[in-house]
């Protein structure tokens, strides 16, 4: 639970560290399948070799190929108020994102973190 702590560098080297070892396992690459702890990925990317796939830059690829320069963002509200996902969208494709409502933001908040995370949605 570091990021609900705001240990965000701890987090970091948790996954530097797994990282790692995958590329000592053999990996070729990485792929952080979560948004939110993309805000660590300079942390991984800065301790691990490998190739790092970054998910603003496979979605900002996809969003360009649809022609789209405005969309909607939804997800943790860090992923939704800070830079690190939404900054890099409009930094490198020129893509404006479009948040919800404080409220509706900290529900969605936690919905992911409450029950999305938790197996199910009530």
């Amino acid at each position: 639970m570091c990021q609900c702590r705001g240990e965000w560098d701890k987090a970091g080297n948790i996954l530097a560290q797994a990282a790692q070892g995958l590329q000592q396992a053999g990996a070729e690459g990485i792929v952080l399948c979560t948004n939110t702890m993309h805000k660590i990925a300079r942390i991984i990317e800065s301790r691990c070799s490998l190739p790092f796939l970054h998910i603003a830059d496979a979605t900002g690829r996809a969003i360009a190929r649809q022609g789209l320069r405005r969309v909607a963002l939804l997800g943790t509200r860090y992923t939704m108020e800070q830079d690190f996902y939404r900054g890099r969208l409009e930094q490198q494709f020129a893509i404006e994102t479009v948040m919800p409502e404080a409220d509706d933001r900290a529900q969605i908040n936690q919905v992911i973190f409450d029950e999305l995370c938790q197996g199910g949605v009530h």
